[in-house]
């Protein structure tokens, strides 16, 4: 396999998986709590510009 043979298959998986994502508002939902951007409740992540839920000490 070729370097761009393997760059057109990441980039065909790429497009597959955004098209399944982007189906439907669950999957999307689905989709970035999989990659941890939300929580399992539907809340963004505190790295994600979201609320921190308790408080972190500074080092």
């Amino acid at each position: 396999m070729t370097h761009a043979q393997r760059n057109k298959k990441i980039l065909d998986a790429i497009a597959a998986e955004t098209t399944r994502a982007l189906s439907s508002q669950k999957a999307a939902r689905e989709t970035l709590i999989k990659e941890g951007i939300y929580t399992k409740r539907g809340k963004l992540r505190a790295e994600f510009g979201g609320e921190q839920t308790k408080e972190r000490a500074t080092a």
